[in-house]
């Protein structure tokens, strides 16, 4: 009997399983799980003791301890080689270009599949032993783009506090709906505080909002296409080049969504950017793109400025140039 996925399954250790290894409890606790099973499951970071991720298999339990499983690692696929695309790499740090629909760092329910764990393994193939990565920032898991990740823990302190200092420059670009059919100005801001959420996500807050915390977003219009997925999806789409002055989570998302400009593909913020209705041509994934990152060397202090390719429906048509 294969076990049921769903909701996280959570249970405490009773004293006469103390003792026990992590992968002989969930054998006895978890219906449907054998020991070869129990152990892919811990391994892919499926399972917690207390608020901590455990993924040794013989990791031995005390009684009173809280175990929660999340049986949905075992589904998790790795991420395929080939899909860890290095932009830049030194002794110091990697900048990869991240796929849309690939999270930067484990989720709740797994460790499988991301891309820091995946640089982890390309590192180790590689012969490098336990190697180190370092997460500087994230991006959306329906984005794409640059992802700045430190190998050595020098560059992590040195990166971190650029990133603290809004030292580091990215800029994106998105594809945007107007939900008033009207053209975008030229360039326009938003400094909408924003809260974040317990549930996850974010909602624009007042300014006299304890929970608020400010948020400035810089657009620039690019050009007006017409919508990926046909005329019948709606009126016309825009490209934006949009720069941070703080990093908040969803940041892009929230105030393009709060100024009318939702982002294809979005569909926590973008109250319809994608139809229900939208034919095939309809993208899948988020039209949101990290493709510059201008910081300074970690151990030198040289500029450094990288690019990542345009996806095609974030290029400027020849027509507009």
């Amino acid at each position: 009997m294969s076990p049921v996925k769903g909701s996280p399954k959570r249970f405490r250790v009773v004293p006469q399983e103390q003792g026990s290894t992590l992968r002989n409890l969930l054998v006895r606790r978890v219906g449907g799980l054998d020991r070869d099973r129990a152990a892919a499951l811990i391994r892919a970071g499926g399972v917690y003791v207390n608020r901590l991720r455990v993924r040794l298999p013989q990791v031995l339990v005390a009684a009173g301890e809280r175990v929660t499983v999340y049986l949905e690692a075992l589904d998790a696929e790795p991420l395929a080689p080939e899909r860890v695309v290095f932009v830049h790499r030194d002794d110091d740090f990697v900048i990869l270009d991240k796929p849309a629909g690939v999270p930067v760092t484990p989720t709740r329910e797994t460790a499988v599949g991301c891309l820091s764990e995946a640089l982890i393994h390309k590192l180790e193939s590689e012969g490098v032993s336990r190697p180190y990565v370092g997460v500087v920032h994230r991006l959306d898991r329906g984005a794409s783009g640059l992802i700045l990740f430190t190998v050595r823990g020098v560059a992590n302190k040195s990166l971190h506090k650029q990133f603290r200092d809004h030292e580091i420059r990215r800029g994106y670009r998105i594809r945007a709906r107007s939900e008033s059919g009207q053209a975008s100005a030229a360039a326009f801001s938003c400094d909408a505080p924003l809260i974040k959420l317990r549930e996850g996500g974010v909602e624009i807050g007042g300014a006299s909002d304890s929970r608020a915390k400010s948020a400035v977003t810089h657009f620039r219009h690019l050009a007006e296409l017409p919508p990926l997925a046909g005329p019948e999806a709606g009126g016309p789409e825009h490209l934006l080049d949009v720069e941070l002055e703080t990093g908040r989570t969803h940041q892009i998302r929230a105030h393009a969504a709060h100024l009318g400009f939702p982002v294809v593909g979005d569909r926590r913020y973008g109250r319809g950017a994608v139809p229900s209705a939208a034919p095939s041509a309809a993208p899948s994934h988020l039209c949101l793109h990290a493709w510059t990152l201008d910081f300074a060397h970690p151990r030198t202090g040289e500029a450094q400025h990288f690019e990542s390719v345009l996806p095609e429906w974030a290029r400027v048509p020849a027509s507009e140039r």
